[in-house]
């Protein structure tokens, strides 16, 4: 007969262990280890518990005493008064057992606590900083603006002769300073236009797009890209994916396809060229979708047929944010 209590009472306990974990689960672990708590009073009949981490009560439940004997032992759970019985001691001892990984799981629950708000504090703290440094962008490009138009407008006047009769060699003076005046007009507009998306390297994207395909036998392409430094691009990175995916099908089925990517004539620029080998096709479709990809990204595509497939693309670099390559 007293087998048969042991063998319910164990019964008990295992239900209230699974009810604690499915509670912990459900509504976090300081409800779970509320719950073990008062599954322990209620087992027991006594009045207080508490679970201790060293000498830190995590959590407590009931009738306990303000003082507490100090102890450097880990965690435990102790339970007032003490359990007097052989089945209170039994309980008692099984939810001591089980309280370790529950009081683990909280520590881990709360660290990830904190540090979801630190990042939330240091999301704000960015936030504010891009909108000060914004601010900052706008007036810098207003206050270097206003003295170069200034410039500008008067050196157009004396270019059409409002100040009077030029020389030769004024003449070329006043060419130069306006060159230099549009150069440098150019040269804000860049680097302090609006913050908009950029793509930090192109290299990667291609290197993912002509990567040769799992099961199909064809020559892998030949990529040439710069080494000494990454290319950054203006544009959003699912435009610049795109784009690369939609070159290398359209010339996948090619014998040999050759991938060139460096410096265009012009210093600002970054020259995209795609060459596939006689007899590679571009459908009509897949050029207006590559001529809309280029647009939308700023750039230029021209496409030659002979004497074979190739397309150039020519895009702005993203210098106001370039950095060198990593060794």
């Amino acid at each position: 007969m007293g087998r048969r209590i042991e063998d319910d009472l164990d019964a008990r306990v295992e239900t209230t262990l699974t009810a604690v974990a499915e509670q912990a689960l459900r509504n976090g672990t300081r409800a779970g280890l509320e719950a073990l708590l008062k599954a322990t009073l209620r087992l027991t009949g006594a009045t207080g518990a508490a679970l201790y981490e060293g000498r830190a009560c995590v959590v407590k439940v009931g009738r306990v005493p303000a003082h507490r004997k100090a102890t450097k032992q880990g965690s435990v759970l102790e339970v007032f008064p003490a359990p007097l019985t052989t089945a209170q001691r039994h309980v008692v001892a099984r939810f001591r057992a089980f309280a370790p990984a529950l009081l683990a799981a909280h520590a881990r629950e709360v660290a990830q606590g904190a540090r979801h708000s630190r990042l939330l504090e240091a999301k704000t703290r960015l936030e504010r900083t891009v909108v000060t440094l914004e601010k900052r962008r706008s007036r810098a490009a207003h206050d270097l603006r206003t003295p170069l138009m200034v410039i500008r407008g008067y050196v157009d006047m004396m270019l059409k002769g409002t100040a009077g009769p030029l020389t030769a060699q004024m003449q070329r003076y006043l060419e130069r300073l306006a060159k230099s005046g549009t150069d440098q007009k150019d040269l804000i507009d860049r680097r302090l236009s609006p913050l908009a998306p950029s793509l930090d390297d192109l290299r990667p994207v291609l290197r993912s797009a002509f990567a040769p395909k799992a099961g199909r036998r064809q020559p892998t392409p030949t990529l040439t890209l710069p080494e000494e430094r990454a290319v950054a691009l203006r544009g959003a990175r699912a435009d610049w994916e795109l784009l690369a995916r939609t070159v290398a099908r359209s010339t996948g089925n090619a014998v040999a396809v050759d991938v060139h990517l460096g410096p265009a004539l012009h210093a600002t620029r970054w020259l995209l060229r795609v060459q596939a080998c006689p007899g590679a096709a571009l459908e009509p479709r897949t050029e207006a979708v590559l001529r809309h990809l280029a647009e939308r990204l700023g750039g230029t595509l021209a496409v030659h047929r002979e004497p074979r497939l190739e397309l150039a693309f020519v895009f702005p670099g993203d210098d106001a944010f370039a950095v060198p390559a990593l060794h």
